[in-house]
């Protein structure tokens, strides 16, 4: 039967089928290739997903996210088992639609409103993006594997607010309304958007963590908390709300008690951390009418109104990835250049039917499965550590669609980064199932 590794000898999927020579990789020792390439990419979490190197803008000027990039590329590259053993991209169809996005905004270029731009976003942004999301479906091949991964954005998320809790670095500010931002690259929302999609990996590895690792990640799970109060976000409130009743709902009896406890922790620290102007903001949900984003011509509304006239224009082509603010200065009526502030307007406004499809496709295909995966586990027809990966990913997936509703990120790393895990997900699964297909048919040959 046909696998979908390049070489199914050289790979031990994770699982409860043994086989005779090999025992499955998570109890197996990794080589020392596959050592690198996960603690490789999980150095890319931490500099893609959670910027950590912007604290630091001294470090970042000798290029360490670039230079970490190229080393785990030649690493995979050059390896004989990185290459005979890969994910093939036809086995991870969020991979595949991925790549299909890139591939659509180097094809409307010649039609982009400012071509040199969207060049410049490829190169510099986005490709490196779809790279590291090809990389994570590469390296998340077990459940260490992604335990150390997700460990690295968990971690990274809890320094970031450690920085804004103390201030560390020049790169931490303060905005006139007391919310904080770190450098240049987040802003206030889009760092309670990063809670939002950590906080359900956090709370789901509690199971079958060591007790250090528990107490490690609860305390994470109380800074992040902290972190989206210190934010002041709507949208990160909202998504904290989503996510809390799904991690309530979608984890076990064991996993309820962890979250009610969790809940505990999370009011008493919103009651003590959130001012009184934070609950304020917060209100302004239930009464849009006074909030600038309804009545101003520069709010939201407006501005997703202009980015849906930019699609009637050009519903094939899009304006150019990374040229919705140069088309919102010529479709718009203010003629002010300005952020989509919608992730879905964006990817629709920038490329058109084809990426909004190839968008809507990487979304559906990752609900779509992890929930499968789910229901297969818990009917012992899959590897039961397949659980809390699967419930990570769907929570977290739709906390982004939540929160990143009100902000600009249909390429951003935190997007695929869910996408990588979700494909490395649905990889790992569907080579189980040929693993198991394979050895029934062995059994029933004997």
């Amino acid at each position: 039967m046909s696998s979908i590794y390049e070489n199914p000898a050289e790979f031990e999927l994770t699982g409860d089928v043994e086989s005779v020579d090999a025992e499955p990789l998570d109890r197996a020792r990794p080589s020392r290739y596959r050592s690198l390439l996960v603690w490789g990419t999980a150095l890319l979490t931490l500099f893609f997903v959670t910027q950590i190197l912007q604290l630091f803008p001294a470090v970042g000027r000798f290029q360490v996210a670039k230079i970490t990039v190229l080393i785990v590329a030649v690493v995979f590259i050059s390896s004989r088992e990185g290459i005979t053993s890969r994910v093939r991209i036809n086995a991870a169809p969020q991979l595949k639609y991925a790549m299909g996005i890139l591939l659509l905004a180097i094809i409307t270029i010649p039609f982009s409103l400012w071509p040199s731009n969207s060049i410049g976003f490829i190169v510099e942004v986005f490709a490196k993006n779809i790279v590291f999301v090809y990389l994570l479906v590469q390296a998340v091949r077990s459940d260490r594997d992604a335990r150390v991964v997700a460990f690295a954005l968990v971690a990274g998320c809890a320094m970031v607010v450690l920085a804004m809790l103390t201030n560390l670095g020049p790169e931490v500010k303060i905005a006139e309304d007391e919310r904080l931002n770190v450098a240049g690259t987040y802003d206030a929302n889009d760092l309670a958007l990063l809670f939002v999609v950590a906080l359900p990996y956090a709370f789901f590895m509690l199971r079958g963590s060591r007790l250090f690792q528990q107490i490690l990640l609860i305390a994470a799970i109380g800074l992040m908390l902290v972190g989206i109060v210190k934010t002041g976000s709507r949208g990160g409130f909202l998504g904290l709300i989503v996510i809390g009743v799904l991690m309530f709902l979608r984890g076990s009896k064991q996993a309820r008690k962890y979250t009610l406890i969790t809940t505990i922790v999370g009011i008493s620290l919103f009651a003590f951390a959130a001012p009184t102007s934070y609950w304020n903001r917060i209100s302004t949900i239930f009464d849009y009418e006074k909030d600038y984003n309804a009545r101003a011509e520069e709010g939201r509304f407006a501005i997703w109104r202009t980015g849906l006239e930019m699609f009637a224009a050009r519903p094939l082509t899009g304006v150019g990835i990374y040229c919705f603010s140069i088309g919102h200065s010529k479709f718009g009526e203010t003629r002010l250049q300005m952020s989509p502030h919608n992730s879905i307007i964006q990817i629709t406004a920038e490329l058109g039917i084809g990426g909004l499809a190839l968008f809507a496709l990487i979304v559906w295909t990752s609900l779509a499965s992890t929930r499968r995966i789910r229901r297969r586990a818990r009917e012992d027809l899959a590897p039961e550590n397949l659980i809390w990966l699967a419930s990570a990913v769907e929570i977290s997936f739709i906390g982004f669609l939540v929160s990143a509703f009100f902000l600009t990120h249909a390429y951003s790393a935190i997007f695929c980064f869910l996408a990588g895990m979700s494909a490395a997900l649905f990889a790992r699964y569907e080579g189980d199932q040929r693993q198991r297909l394979d050895a029934e048919g062995e059994i029933e040959y004997a």
